[in-house]
């Protein structure tokens, strides 16, 4: 029931119930008729199976742990060495793929900044990804990005075949300290870090449906994943969760990435650096994944989208809604209370 009132609702629905469960024997009835009127609505939205899409996806996991990049990310020939790794998984997920299903077309998907070479100005770099992903329709790269001296990019890039650059697309809502310095830290301390994009948008690439790219933490947000507008057939999270080792966090980044196909009715091909990798339907289900800290590859077929949900539709303006709601039940308590206490 997500896909109609968003988490927002979700936290409403549990501030009611424990509000209920405090008015008595009437208040614990009414939570129980709220709680199976949930589950059995949750049950009948399950029942409508979202639509294949004909695609397969191979999501690469390379699992350059953040010990390894501080370790040896100054000594020659370690891009090299990760890079290589990229590439031979990519070969590796290619066959995997071909074998499952040979007239399916592909899409390849590495993690956040998995290419340690500027994938947009290294036409070198490129030609080697689309190699490896041949026969593959498009290739999306986490990689850094420059525009001109001193303006980088935290960025996706779209490869295609012959390994042109069909596309890209710049993380907009950017980690304060971790990905860039305020103003007046960066007058203190001297630090640039990443210049933001200009916001969400929809890649429309050749021979893919349309992707909603969202990069790292981009995917944390209710009702800000997805640009106004046309809406794109799948979602395409690229990740490096490496900063939080084992730890709650890449299992925290996982769980609010489903909650987001869950509220726009979309799949989700998720690309972790070191897991969870993770092919996502659109009912927030895990089709096929990779866990924490191992290299490898996803090879699964690409769920379809289901119609515009109610929560995709309305977006902020459901805990907009809510709030106002909780508010005139606050001006008129004892008229809500009664019932229960009678």
């Amino acid at each position: 029931p997500a896909c109609w009132v968003g988490v927002h609702g979700l936290t409403f629905g549990t501030l009611v119930l424990a509000g209920l469960l405090t008015l008595g024997r009437a208040g614990r009835a009414a939570a129980c008729a709220m709680m199976g009127v949930w589950v059995l609505a949750g049950y009948a939205l399950l029942q409508h199976p979202a639509p294949a899409s004909g695609m397969v996806a191979v999501l690469v996991q390379g699992n350059v742990s953040e010990a390894e990049h501080r370790d040896h990310g100054g000594e020659r020939g370690w891009a090299d060495r990760v890079f290589d790794r990229q590439l031979a998984l990519t070969r590796q997920g290619v066959a995997l793929a071909q074998a499952r299903a040979p007239a399916s077309p592909l899409l390849v998907v590495w993690a956040e900044t998995a290419s340690p070479y500027a994938l947009a100005q290294d036409s070198a770099a490129r030609l080697a990804v689309s190699d490896a992903s041949a026969p593959a329709a498009m290739t999306l790269a986490g990689t850094e990005r420059f525009e001109g001296p001193g303006v980088a990019h935290n960025s996706l890039v779209a490869v295609a075949p012959g390994g042109e650059m069909a596309g890209f697309y710049d993380k907009s809502h950017l980690v304060p300290f971790g990905e860039y310095f305020p103003a007046y830290a960066h007058f203190l301390l001297g630090e640039q870090g990443f210049s933001p994009g200009p916001g969400l948008r929809t890649l429309y690439l050749p021979g893919l449906p349309p992707v909603g790219p969202l990069i790292c933490y981009e995917a944390i947000f209710p009702g800000r994943v997805v640009q106004p507008g046309p809406r794109p057939s799948m979602l395409v999270n690229i990740t490096n969760d490496a900063w939080f080792g084992e730890s709650a966090g890449p299992r925290q980044h996982l769980a609010a990435a489903r909650m987001r196909s869950v509220e726009e009715g979309l799949p989700m091909l998720r690309a972790a650096n070191t897991g969870v990798s993770a092919v996502i339907d659109a009912h927030g289900r895990v089709q096929a994944s990779l866990g924490l800290d191992r290299a490898g590859v996803v090879v699964a077929d690409v769920p379809g989208a289901l119609p515009l949900t109610v929560a995709g539709r309305f977006r902020l303006q459901i805990p907009l809604a809510l709030a106002l709601l909780a508010i005139f039940a606050g001006l008129f308590p004892t008229s809500i209370v009664r019932p229960f206490k009678n």
